[in-house]
């Protein structure tokens, strides 16, 4: 468990490394770039499957019952929705207006913590069912979570496209298949095996996201440019799934991946909350192409101490334990002095 434990984390920090990278990018209005469309190809699918995957093995089915499941609700809407309601708030002059606001904006930046939480209740769901008719095969599952996703998508069908949850419907249903891929995957030791371990399968995965990325153009309008998002984020997350799990660099590498991948849900808010600012740097310096071998050195390195910042500033934060519990969603306790 450890072990697993330790790669899920160094994962993580790929997955939010690319994210303050991507949005820095954006902040800085470079999003024709290459370097932009590759991190936007996969980055935020990565992320879901880690999610999926790491409920999977945490919550625990033999123990299904109300105690698990109120644990299992209260710790999400901690977690997720408290961070997302306390920096939408702080945008807003009044409650009504923040209220109306981040319904119709799915959390604007945030969008993420609303999503996941989503997903979560449907993992519940999901687990709910599998507990109650005890399937004795995988194929059981592929039938529950296509029963799921389809009531999504009528749900997101039966709204109007300005309806104010329609944004959101969207986007669950839109990571839905990452989310549960994880899940299956953690649970299925064949898959996997293939998935994660296979030299073949990850050759072909690499060697298939290679060939397709350079065609890719980030317009969500188009409906081929979401299916090629959905290809290569099923192509990349095995491959970078293999990679972290069979590379090794030196123990300071390795470290720094897994502290940031621990601390990753606290980059995410800090660094996309009221610190925000800290990502524009065109104010300061001129971004020629960030396609440019040394550019995107100065921005990896850039995004690397705006991750180390927002763990220093979360740091700061968390002595307060009321802050700490609004801003990052961790569990009240009084501080001893």
């Amino acid at each position: 468990m450890n072990a697993r434990i330790s790669y899920i984390d160094q994962l993580k920090e790929i997955a939010i490394l690319l994210v303050v990278l991507g949005h820095v990018i954006g902040y800085n209005n470079c999003e024709n770039s290459f370097l932009w469309r590759f991190i936007y190809s996969f980055h935020m699918p990565l992320f879901m499957f880690i999610s999926g995957y790491v409920a999977q093995i945490t919550f625990r089915i033999e123990n299904f019952g109300w105690n698990e499941v109120s644990s299992f609700m209260i710790k999400k809407f901690r977690t997720l929705l408290l961070p997302f309601f306390f920096l939408r708030s702080t945008a807003e002059n009044n409650l009504v207006d923040y209220l109306l606001s981040y319904i119709k904006m799915w959390g604007g930046g945030l969008w993420f913590f609303a999503t996941l939480f989503f997903l979560s209740i449907l993992f519940l769901l999901y687990r709910l069912i599998i507990k109650l008719i005890s399937p004795k095969s995988i194929i059981m599952d592929y039938v529950i979570l296509s029963f799921l996703f389809v009531l999504i998508v009528l749900l997101y069908k039966s709204l109007p496209k300005d309806e104010i949850y329609s944004e959101g419907v969207r986007s669950v249903f839109s990571y839905f298949t990452f989310y549960f891929s994880g899940t299956i995957v953690c649970k299925q030791t064949k898959l996997r095996n293939l998935v994660l371990d296979n030299d073949l399968f990850f050759v072909f995965s690499f060697v298939m996201f290679c060939l397709l990325i350079p065609s890719f153009v980030y317009d969500m309008s188009s409906i081929f440019n979401q299916l090629m998002k959905i290809v290569l984020s099923l192509f990349a997350i095995p491959s970078l799934s293999f990679i972290v799990r069979h590379v090794s660099w030196n123990r300071q590498v390795d470290n720094m991946f897994q502290y940031f991948g621990r601390e990753s849900l606290s980059i995410y808010v800090t660094h996309n909350g009221p610190f925000a600012f800290l990502l524009v740097l065109s104010n300061y310096v001129t971004l020629s192409s960030v396609d440019n071998i040394l550019c995107f050195l100065f921005l990896l390195i850039f995004s690397l101490f705006i991750c180390y910042a927002s763990i220093w500033i979360k740091n700061i934060v968390s002595i307060s334990p009321v802050l700490e519990l609004f801003l990052y969603g961790k569990s009240y306790k009084r501080k001893s002095i």
